[in-house]
Order: structure tokens, then sequence, then C-alpha cells
């Protein structure tokens, strides 16, 4: 006897969740039939795959090995009904897309809407994720595409580099990286910035930008979003570098915030549209690549003017 797919889903959600009230929600089952279920799979195979612990549920080392099979399992199945699905050239069913933090309150507004628009049959659920575990969660299926910025280990991925984008200076008036005009890249030798925290791309990023100008700047804050940073920056504490579609909703007049353009050799980041190599969607996948670069490239129109050149998206090469 085989655990059905239902219940390995049961079996993944309660390991993500780590609550049986919290998966019986998710999973759309009432409590008593999901304790049922795992209890069964558990008799099964002869095994404990969860302690029953309070006031979370821990995945026993069995369990972590269980789940994880049953994430592959899993992601095989859907891959199986999608593979049929491009054989009849539907677009249709569920799209889980993986979203790094310091994209999606800038690049998804709007975008939504024109994929509905496209793919009418389609659905879309959103995680919001940093790039490590995005990683990991597109590799083992738990999702189907990945919103990102470049770079990372690509192995057994694949996907499409689509727009570079230009970070911006943000600095508040009075600072010493303040004045106006384009900023260059030395300028930023030796400054204190501000930088989000460890985990995601964009310290890193920042951080190899301040390398080009000379030794790293000691850094003392450490943000957790983009917003928080600029509201840093608004409190006087220093210095930072936002992606260039974070500026219409973070940077605001009369906040007293300058911004500055590096002008044309602006450095900036690579966003990029991953997905499994195996996944039998990579030719619908490529075409909503295409879709993710127009509507950057149309940012470009939203885009404030800043002192220096005007920041502009363009097309990855």
């Amino acid at each position: 006897m085989l655990p059905t797919l239902r219940q390995l889903e049961y079996l993944v959600a309660l390991a993500d969740t780590g609550q049986f009230v919290e998966t019986a929600r998710v999973c759309r089952v009432s409590q008593p039939a999901l304790s049922k279920q795992v209890r069964e799979v558990e008799e099964m195979l002869g095994v404990a795959l969860f302690e029953r612990a309070r006031p979370r549920v821990m995945v026993t080392p069995a369990g972590k090995e269980v789940v994880r099979r049953a994430r592959q399992l899993l992601a095989d199945a859907r891959e199986l009904v999608n593979a049929a699905s491009a054989w009849q050239g539907v677009r249709r069913g569920t799209v889980r897309l993986g979203v790094i933090p310091t994209i999606a309150p800038y690049g998804l507004p709007g975008l939504l809407t024109k994929l509905r628009r496209l793919y009418p049959l389609v659905s879309y659920s959103i995680y919001e994720r940093q790039t490590d575990v995005l990683i990991e969660e597109l590799r083992s299926g738990a999702v189907d595409l990945g919103l990102l910025a470049r770079s990372f280990d690509d192995q057994g991925l694949a996907g499409v580099d689509f727009v570079e984008e230009p970070f911006v200076l943000v600095a508040p008036k009075g600072h010493a990286l303040a004045a106006a005009g384009a900023i260059r890249v030395r300028e930023l030798s030796g400054s204190s910035l501000i930088l989000m925290e460890d985990g995601h791309c964009l310290r890193d990023q920042a951080i190899e930008v301040c390398a080009l100008a000379g030794p790293p700047p000691a850094t003392a804050v450490a943000a957790a979003s983009v917003s928080t940073l600029v509201r840093m920056v608004e409190s006087g504490l220093g210095a930072t570098l936002v992606p260039a579609t974070a500026l219409h909703a973070e940077v605001r007049r009369g906040r007293g915030i300058v911004a500055r353009s590096f002008g044309d050799s602006s450095p900036g980041r690579t966003l990029t549209l991953q997905w499994r190599a195996s996944s039998p969607s990579a030719s619908w996948f490529s075409e909503m690549a295409d879709v993710f670069r127009s509507h950057y490239l149309e940012l470009n129109a939203t885009l404030p003017r800043v002192s220096g050149p005007k920041p502009r998206i363009r097309a990855a090469r």
C-alpha cells in the first residue's frame, strides 16, 4: 500500500507550518481528518514522522527524509500534468511564483494584471522568499518559477535574464554623499552605508559595488527591507543603495533625502526568471520572461528624476 498524493501534500504542509490547525486551514480539511491521514501514513511506513510537541509539531529525522522525498514526488506529479498541458498548447492551472523581497513590492504591481490578461485560465500563488530559500524551493518543486537577481548557484535550473536594473544612492541632506549631480563609484570609498541584513542578495550586491570603490565600508546598521533602509536614511543614520524601481514608492519629497544616479555606467543588478531545467513548461516560462521584460522596460516611464541623469532599466544583454 502506498501513500496518496493528497496524503503527501498533508505531510509537506504540516512540516512547513508546524501546526495541525494551520495545516488544516491551508489544506481545507478538518483537523481530525488531517490527524487521521497523517497517522495513517506513519502506520503505513512504520515510523514516526512528527513529534507532537506543543505549541508546534516537530519533524523527526525520519520525517525530514520522507518530507524531502514527498516534495519531489509532488513536483514530479505536477510536471506530469504540466507536460500534458504543454502538449495540448493550453496555459492553465496554478503557477507558484517565488519572489525575493527587494523585487516583490516594486516589480509585481501591474505585472500580475498583464499575466492574467494574457493567460486567463491561469491563477498565481505568490511566495516572498530570500534568495537561498527560493533557490532551494525551486529545486525541490515547492515553487514553479523564481523572480530574483543574480548571482546564485543555478545548478539544475534554467531561465532568462531579462533586464538590468540600476542602483541609485540615497543619502540624507547634509551627508557627505548628498552633493548635487551624478555620483561616481569611487566616491563611496571609505563611506559607511546602511545595508540589508544578512541573507538578502541586495546586501551582497551593495558590498560588491563598495568593493569597486575601495576597502569595504564598516556597516553598523542592517535593515530587513528596502523600506526600512530608506526610513533609516530619512532619520539621518546614513546613506544606502536602492534599486531604481524602489524610488517611486520609497523616496518621497519633503523627507530630507537626496537621490543620486551613477550615470551611464551605473552599477546594478540583473533580474532573472528561473525554473527547473526539467520543467515541461520551459517554452511557456520563456514567454512569460518576455512579459516580465516588457513590463520592466515600461517602468522606465515611472522612474522619478534624481540628481544626475535619470536612471534607466535596460534589457539584459
